[in-house]
């Protein structure tokens, strides 16, 4: 889950900088001190409500707007990983072993079992169902 406080201050800093602003001109243009900014841009403070409105007023945004960016910054960091659609069936080991990971082994190269097997235990047994060539999505 991504940090709304750090999320913030990434969306101001990338903000500041679409305008080519440098800290210290938004920082003169909201009434703030530019240890105060710096410090909100780098996820160190959390700014109020009134400093948030100050700074979409300074960035010549409405704070709808600010909030706006803010808030689809937190929907593309917390995106829920895409995993492939569940195929009917994966193909059987060639051995009498018919466990999952057996089935897995015969497949996939050993590295991609350890992740299937991690991702497994977040998402469910339904992760072992996968069958190649489908890639498995690493988070960011």
């Amino acid at each position: 889950m991504a940090d709304l406080q750090e999320t913030v201050g990434t969306t101001i800093r990338r903000a500041r900088r679409d305008r080519r602003l440098k800290l210290k001109e938004l920082a003169a243009r909201s009434a703030l001190s530019v240890v105060y900014l710096g410090e909100i841009e780098r996820g160190k403070k959390y700014p109020s409500a009134r400093v948030l409105e100050e700074l979409a007023r300074a960035l010549e945004m409405d704070i709808s707007e600010l909030l706006s960016l803010i808030a689809a910054e937190l929907r593309q960091a917390t995106a829920p990983l895409l995993l492939p659609q569940r195929p009917a069936v994966l193909p059987r080991a060639a051995s009498d072993d018919a466990t999952p990971q057996a089935s897995l082994a015969a497949v996939f190269a050993p590295e991609a079992v350890a992740v299937i097997a991690v991702l497994g235990g977040v998402y469910g047994s339904f992760i072992s169902d996968l069958r190649p060539p489908l890639p498995v999505v690493m988070a960011r």
